[in-house]
């Protein structure tokens, strides 16, 4: 999860948050179009669309940051240098968590939270002691999350959870030497 808003620096400025959420769409977009592929693959289609739109939606707001950022200088950051709370962004799906027999219910569950992660970065932001332009903007980030979060829940009432033996695979894929 995000950081609480007292652990933001007061100095948060608009470049820097413009960065932080370019890279957040970014990588949402190619954790979108791995589980696109993914659920391809399991035979999951209806899944499989749902997660290539998100992806399009993601990469909608990527060049909507780019335009917003216009004539503005992003820092370049070192991954240690960006202030979420693990080492990845807050909407970067870990792929340890992506299953050849994974259900719909479950990758979506996985899109949930990191959508949730990535409203909760936002809004630290925009609840911090900062910037009007940046609390601003911040708000207008989590709103977009908000959206997601919505149509991610309204997509998982669709699905039931799996069985607790989902995984099981009489005839499970064999590594070639």
């Amino acid at each position: 999860m995000s950081r609480a808003p007292e652990e933001f620096p007061p100095t948060f400025t608009m470049p820097e948050l413009l960065v932080h959420a370019l890279v957040i769409e970014l990588e949402a977009v190619q954790s979108y179009l791995d589980l696109a592929s993914q659920m391809e693959e399991c035979g999951n289609d209806a899944v499989a669309k749902l997660f290539a739109k998100m992806a399009e939606l993601e990469q909608q707001h990527v060049d909507k940051i780019r335009e917003q950022a216009g004539d503005i200088k992003l820092p370049e950051l070192a991954p240690w240098e960006y202030r979420w709370s693990g080492m990845e962004p807050p909407e970067n799906i870990d792929t340890a968590g992506i299953h050849y027999l994974m259900t719909p219910h479950q990758a979506l569950k996985l899109a949930l939270e990191n959508e949730m992660s990535a409203k909760a970065f936002f809004e630290d932001i925009a609840n911090s002691n900062m910037d009007a332009r940046v609390r601003s903007l911040a708000e207008e980030f989590a709103g977009d999350e908000r959206e997601h979060v919505a149509w991610m829940e309204e997509w998982l009432a669709k699905y039931p959870a799996p069985d607790a033996d989902w995984d099981y695979d009489p005839d499970p894929p064999a590594a070639i030497d």
